[in-house]
């Protein structure tokens, strides 16, 4: 049984030797930090929806409009809060960012909910007490179709002891997100109207993809969008890359930059095609086709990643099979001693 007991400690060491790690955290210490802020929507006059947790403002053009906020600090202890402003915006895995972000604006933006509507950068919340803060929104004096959106960031600045030499340090671990929208008239007949703006190259993260840059040019949220690409040779029918990505958001008058991986797949100099199909929730889609070229230096980097990456997944096949085989080797000894053979006289 001991024995057994060693073969069976023996094989799970080698799983995770040889497997990939998991690391597990814990933010319990890192939540009861801020256990004791929280903050109340104060809900004005216009405030089309009373139920939900965000300013959804019905005004009118060229109005001024305080609203406020109500932040509570139930600690023993003054707490500091760092606030923002932000357009809203969308990222590459089609999520729509409501917080600080280096996300290019879209050129459709005319109004950016960061330049029309201003508040306090920081607030000092004393020991056990409320605050409540303002903001102010100057509406455009000219009439705008669908939404002006983006949100209010709140980041609660905790300050930490460094327990190698007791100076403090600044720890930002969490931030709350209360979203604003600003419209003069019913949005639902709105339709998105999407653009294709460019096919191109680019390193990121340091892995070369090809990027396809599309609009959401209208002042309504794109919903449950999908999108097809496929790549091939100018002028050829047969498909190199089929990349598909489905329930993604846009926010109003925001661009996409999305990421379409190679796959591995090696490419050479020259022309190809990207056959783009785009469709929404509201039941719009959209179809582009659009040329681009790869230069030789492009096509090299391409195909020096996608190597490198055959390698590193070649190596670690070697590396885990002796692994394998010895696992099996084991098993075998252990099923052996299970059934040893009866001999017959």
């Amino acid at each position: 049984m001991i024995k057994k007991r060693r073969l069976y400690y023996l094989i799970l060491g080698i799983i995770f030797l040889f497997g990939k790690p998991i690391t597990v955290f814990s933010n319990e210490n890192a939540s009861d930090l801020i256990k004791d802020f929280s903050y109340e929507v104060l809900f004005p006059e216009n405030q089309q929806d009373k139920n939900i947790g965000y300013y959804d403002l019905l005004i009118q053009t060229g109005q001024k409009q305080v609203i406020q906020l109500k932040l509570n600090n139930t600690s023993t202890r003054q707490l500091k809060v760092e606030i923002n402003v932000n357009s809203a915006k969308t990222n590459g895995n089609g999520v729509i960012e409501y917080g600080p972000n280096k996300l290019e604006k879209d050129v459709s933006l005319n109004y950016d909910l960061a330049e029309i509507m201003t508040g306090p950068e920081e607030v000092t919340l004393a020991p056990n007490s409320s605050e409540t803060i303002d903001f102010t929104i100057m509406a455009p004096k000219v009439e705008f179709e669908g939404y002006i959106t983006g949100g209010i960031q709140l980041k609660p600045i905790v300050r930490e002891s460094d327990s190698q030499d007791g100076s403090n340090f600044i720890q930002n671990k969490f931030a709350f997100l209360i979203g604003v929208l600003l419209s003069e008239a019913d949005t639902k007949k709105i339709k998105p109207v999407m653009k294709l703006n460019d096919v191109y190259l680019k390193l990121k993260d340091g892995v070369y993809s090809l990027f396809v840059n599309i609009s959401n040019t209208k002042g309504v949220f794109v919903e449950k969008m999908s999108a097809n690409i496929k790549i091939r040779e100018k002028n050829s029918t047969k498909v190199l890359i089929d990349f598909n990505k489905k329930e993604m958001r846009m926010a109003p008058h925001s661009m996409i930059d999305l990421p379409v991986s190679f796959y591995d797949q090696k490419m050479t100099a020259g022309e190809y095609t990207a056959d783009i199909k785009v469709t929404t929730e509201q039941g719009t889609n959209w179809t582009w086709v659009k040329n681009f070229n790869f230069t030789k230096i492009e096509a090299e980097q391409i195909n020096k990643q996608a190597t490198e990456k055959e390698d590193s997944s070649f190596n670690y096949w070697w590396l885990l099979l002796p692994v394998i085989l010895l696992i099996v080797v084991i098993l075998a000894l252990i099923n052996n001693k299970k059934n040893p053979k009866i001999k017959r006289s």
